[in-house]
């Protein structure tokens, strides 16, 4: 959904105890807001309107943000995942701030306890304290909380950990990242009491099937539709979370690559993949975020047909069809596993998965999606403009021609012809889009995590791109001198 429309929608509501708006930033006043939605059912605030509902603005957004989110993270009792975004309204920008129902009720900012009443931020009662207090008591024996009997340290993927709390300190989603990977699992709750949770297992061990058979995940290409039983690729992905997402995007890159054109004048893909992968993406996060892996009959699957794509996961959807087509908050069903995803970046904007997955099919102009919510499962639908039988038999040469493709030859050795076009398309985002940061150019090329690795490495070894800038968080990849002279 576009930034425009969404802020419509949100000036159709009223105060309530799930919405707020505010025409300045006062620092303490968001906090105490923030803290009474974590106590109550989650909630959003927007900053830069007037009492008359009228767009005033916020000038130094960016700096407003950044200082926010560190405020919040920094105040906040325990930690909670909250995300500041920049939403641009005409000429003027406004900040929005969501935040989930807090998983570990109470929340605390600056020594008190705060609760929403209606439409009122205030402090709570003994007996309102006491509730969350009970609230709390019963989301400890929530599935993903329970000990994983028979799990020892070194059934953990460490280098996933490691990923996970990195990614967590260059996006200033934490105050204080540990450095042991233990002291990190022992403060987001994941080993307790001596025992590796659950959702310990799900996000990182090195083979969770063999402690949780059903978080399993299966993907299969079907050449002839649901009445055929010719499978051009099936397979059962047995890895965690994160391992399993790249599997995933790595299987779409296979399945669902389609003609890679560019633009002569600025080397720009205009288009790339059957379905857009900005939406598929998402379609994935929420399917593995809010899946029911508690059941033993728990399944995920992804199956790609000729004229389309479904996503089916065990779980129950809090909201009907129509509500998941307008702006909602987010309700995790398992917010330990949420709350990592978050920090490892997969989830930017709290509750705006499956609008992000609305606009997206828009803009690549294919018909909008369908979920299909039944008693234990929800399937999300995408449907092809086009046979992928036939496109992508017709898989092309791509982005390897050209100025592009005549750089990475001369520049870069030893690597298949395959690896040298995704190199090519790589290339060509950060030539259109020179400044951004990896997960940018992810989303602009639908690359996994590790090809992403491997590719900047070869890219950056063959003089052809550089980053500049202090941080891993606050620079960016640039083409060489040596690559803007071959452009020319």
């Amino acid at each position: 959904m576009k930034a425009v429309q969404l802020i419509k929608d949100l000036l159709k509501q009223d105060t309530s105890e799930q919405f707020e708006f505010k025409e300045v930033v006062r620092i303490d006043s968001i906090g105490k807001t923030i803290c009474g939605f974590l106590n109550n059912e989650g909630g959003q605030l927007l900053i830069g309107i007037t009492e008359n509902k009228e767009i005033k603005g916020i000038k130094d957004a960016d700096k407003w943000q950044l200082n926010i989110e560190k405020f919040l993270i920094k105040e906040l009792v325990p930690e909670a995942p909250v995300t500041v975004s920049i939403e641009n309204y005409g000429e003027k920008q406004l900040l929005l701030i969501k935040v989930w129902e807090g998983s570990k009720q109470p929340y605390i900012f600056n020594g008190s306890i705060y609760y929403r009443r209606n439409d009122r931020t205030i402090q709570a009662s003994s007996k309102e304290i006491s509730e969350l207090i009970h609230k709390r008591q019963e989301t400890e024996i929530h599935w993903e909380r329970q000990a994983a009997l028979g799990v020892e340290l070194e059934d953990l993927d460490f280098e996933e950990i490691k990923k996970t709390m990195d990614a967590a300190l260059s996006g200033n989603k934490t105050k204080d990242i540990k450095k042991d990977p233990i002291e990190f699992l022992s403060y987001y709750g994941l080993f307790q009491n001596g025992n590796f949770t659950n959702a310990a297992v799900v996000l990182f061990a090195k083979h969770p099937s063999r402690f949780i058979p059903q978080v399993m995940v299966r993907v299969a290409f079907l050449d002839q539709g649901k009445i055929g039983d010719v499978f051009k690729d099936d397979q059962i992905l047995e890895g965690n979370l994160f391992k399993n997402i790249e599997a995933i995007q790595d299987f779409f890159e296979k399945h669902l690559s389609f003609s890679r054109k560019f633009e002569n004048n600025n080397w720009k893909r205009t288009d790339d993949y059957v379905f857009p992968m900005a939406a598929l993406r998402e379609g994935i996060m929420n399917a593995l975020v809010h899946r029911e892996y508690g059941l033993v009959s728990s399944t995920l699957s992804i199956i790609i047909y000729p004229d389309k794509l479904e996503i089916t996961n065990s779980g129950k959807s809090p909201f009907k069809q129509s509500e998941l087509k307008k702006n909602h908050l987010s309700m995790p069903y398992n917010p330990d596993i949420a709350h990592i995803v978050f920090l490892r970046g997969y989830i930017e904007k709290i509750g705006r998965g499956t609008l992000k997955i609305i606009d997206a099919c828009k803009q690549a102009g294919i018909k909008s999606p369908a979920w299909e919510i039944r008693e234990k499962t929800v399937k999300l639908t995408f449907f092809s403009n086009v046979k992928l039988d036939t496109a992508i038999e017709g898989a092309t040469k791509g982005a390897s021609e050209g100025a592009i493709g005549g750089a990475i030859e001369g520049a870069i050795e030893g690597v298949t012809k395959g690896v040298k076009e995704k190199l090519a398309v790589l290339l060509s985002a950060i030539t259109a889009n020179e400044g951004n940061r990896v997960p940018d150019y992810k989303e602009a090329t639908g690359l996994s995590d590790s090809s992403m690795e491997r590719y900047i490495k070869h890219l950056k070894d063959g003089g052809l791109i550089e980053f500049k800038g202090e941080a891993a968080h606050t620079g960016g990849y640039y083409l060489t001198k040596k690559m803007k002279a071959q452009l020319k």
